[in-house]
């Protein structure tokens, strides 16, 4: 009822509908005499102050954010927030409703005055709802035009609203039986302490079990559960994949390790791939197989062991002899871009290496909630094994060292250096795409930019070792560049790049920025409210096309070109037949990127 005052002087000359207030109110009264209707509405009755500031996050859950959502992920976001906005609007109205009484010293309002404030909101809410609503299928439009995707039918709006209100109705009904209990066990407590004591204390052991209940029971299960799931899936093979042939490739003929105990990432990574014969047929040149070493989880019972059974398998498979080696840090299930590494070793001719080791079932998003350290020693384990073994070859033979890792993978290669100095010192390169915010040198980096340097794409000591692009959309220049060069790949629409728990209390820099070419310019902060958008956003991150969000495709070639070009100089006509090959992946398979 938080409010009310307000709204009840702004209609207190409302007289038509004054005169009207004793029949609706009388039929009000006849559907709570129904015998289950009644005291089901009467038991979800919704707080004044809470269903004004919910519909407020309705509303602003609509407005656009860095991608188009399918109706599905709209009406989650939209339950989501008007059901946080319905708990802080309730919070308030407590608090006012504490005052308020103070002032009238306890007298109620009168019914009718309730009734109309009651009624003025529902009228105006339900418009501005609706303004919002038809706003929301403008905005998706011209999103779904930035990136070349087909809009939704109208039907899907409607179902927006009937999922998201079924969403919110669900945790109202959870909030009211624990509210409930509350109450419940405050009256028992009143028993034998004051009132104010009792319903603190009751508050709190209600909060207490609640919590202990999801994060001690509930939670544990649900990620074990998870666990067993992709563990299974792990073991899976996909048709038409089957053991290589070729001796520079685990699994094959002399390898450290089985076919089988690859996993169904590693097995895929290692399945793929261009062989020497395609690689002659594309470069008219003498090419050699490239190294593919891969170690699943299954091989070693500890990240170190894992480490030091990939170093072994390199070093059998030749990758200490080639041109240039790239230490690679999967994503959550063990999966390894094979764009990327495609590109690597189309631009090498074959005369490349990659090493990888698995340490999670998990998608990333589970991996990060449940264990997110494992990345973090996965990538020091791997980096630190192989940069050893590196270091004692001579320096006039040794090969190109190179890190690689894309996405959550990032975050874990990058765990294996102190800073940027320590990076520096000890690789040739490194090419982290669609990097998270968290990612320890990235938040470095933008923490410490040059001046005036924009945070979406930031500058860091002039652009001397350290550079940020943005893909085929905005141009990176070169010029002044020095060795060993670092490049973050993260376009302006990949939500993966700037999601952060901070986007719930606070508006961030890059939001304040110019947006980005494919970005609207209407793309607004609002509290909670952002931050379920862009966590929507993620979901679909890799599946919008290439250029965008969190599908870089023919970017990588590029990217690799920019970062450790070759020594052969490749014609324009070859590089754009190359992208179009390391395009030639379906964006659109979720299972290969999550």
């Amino acid at each position: 009822m938080a409010g009310i005052p307000v709204m009840a002087t702004l209609v207190d000359r409302a007289t038509p509908l004054r005169r009207r207030l004793p029949a609706v109110q009388r039929r009000l009264s006849t559907v709570r005499k129904v015998p289950i209707l009644g005291p089901l509405i009467t038991w979800l009755r919704l707080d004044f102050a809470g269903g004004v500031v919910g519909t407020f996050f309705f509303c602003w859950s609509l407005t656009p954010s860095l991608l188009p959502r399918t109706w599905y992920y709209q009406a989650l976001v939209t339950g989501v927030t008007a059901t946080v906005g319905y708990a802080i609007g309730s919070l308030f109205g407590v608090l006012i409703r504490m005052v308020f009484r103070r002032v009238r010293r306890g007298r109620p309002l009168a019914r009718q005055t309730v009734l109309i404030a009651w009624t003025v909101f529902g009228v105006a809410g339900t418009g501005v709802a609706t303004w919002y609503l038809f706003g929301s299928a403008r905005w998706q439009s011209d999103l779904r035009e930035l990136m070349n995707v087909d809009s939704p039918r109208l039907v899907h709006y409607i179902y927006i609203i009937l999922i998201s209100f079924l969403i919110f109705i669900g945790f109202l009904a959870i909030g009211r039986l624990l509210r409930g209990a509350s109450r419940r066990l405050g009256r028992f407590f009143a028993r034998w302490v004051p009132i104010p004591v009792a319903v603190v204390t009751s508050a709190l052991v209600v909060t207490g079990i609640a919590f202990w209940s999801w994060t001690g029971l509930f939670y544990p299960w649900l990620l074990g559960t998870a666990n067993d799931a992709f563990a299974a899936i792990n073991q899976e093979t996909e048709a038409g994949e089957s053991p290589p042939a070729v001796a520079t490739h685990s699994g094959g003929p002399g390898s450290l390790v089985t076919w089988d105990s690859l996993g169904r990432k590693g097995r895929e990574f290692i399945a793929g791939g261009p062989t020497a014969d395609e690689l002659e047929v594309f470069s008219g040149r003498p090419a050699m197989d490239p190294v593919r070493t891969y170690i699943g989880m299954d091989s070693a019972e500890t990240p170190s062991g894992l480490a030091s059974l990939a170093v072994r398998e390199l070093e059998r498979a030749g990758g200490f002899d080639r041109d240039i080696l790239v230490v690679v840090t999967p994503t959550g299930t063990g999966w390894v871009d094979e764009g990327a590494a495609d590109a690597l070793e189309y631009l090498y001719n074959g005369n490349s290496a990659i090493v990888s080791i698995q340490y999670s079932y998990l998608p990333s998003w589970l991996s990060f909630l449940a264990d997110h350290e494992q990345v973090d020693i996965a990538g020091q384990e791997l980096f630190g094994a192989v940069h050893e073994r590196w270091s004692r070859l001579p320096e006039d033979s040794r090969p190109k060292l190179v890190v690689y890792g894309e996405s959550f993978g990032a975050v874990g290669s990058a765990a294996a250096f102190d800073g940027i100095g320590d990076l520096v010192g000890k690789v040739d390169g490194a090419l982290w795409v669609g990097s998270p915010r968290w990612h320890p040198l990235r938040e470095y980096v933008t923490e410490n930019r040059d001046p005036g340097s924009p945070e979406r794409l930031p500058r860091f000591q002039d652009g001397g070792t350290v550079r940020f692009w943005a893909g085929w959309q905005e141009p990176l220049d070169v010029d002044g560049w020095d060795e060993p060069r670092v490049l973050f790949l993260q376009h302006a629409s990949d939500p993966v790049s700037f999601w952060s728990p901070e986007l719930i209390w606070s508006q961030p820099d890059w939001m304040r920025e110019p947006p980005g070419p494919d970005v609207l310019p209407n793309f607004n902060w609002y509290p909670f409210v952002t931050f379920w958008q862009i966590t929507a956003d993620m979901a679909v991150s890799a599946l919008m096309p290439e250029g965008h969000a969190h599908n870089y495709g023919g970017e990588l070639v590029d990217a690799w070109l920019k970062v450790m070009p070759p020594e052969h100089e490749w014609s324009e006509p070859e590089l754009e037949e190359l992208r179009d090959i390391v395009q030639s992946f379906d964006p659109f398979d979720e299972s290969r990127r999550w």
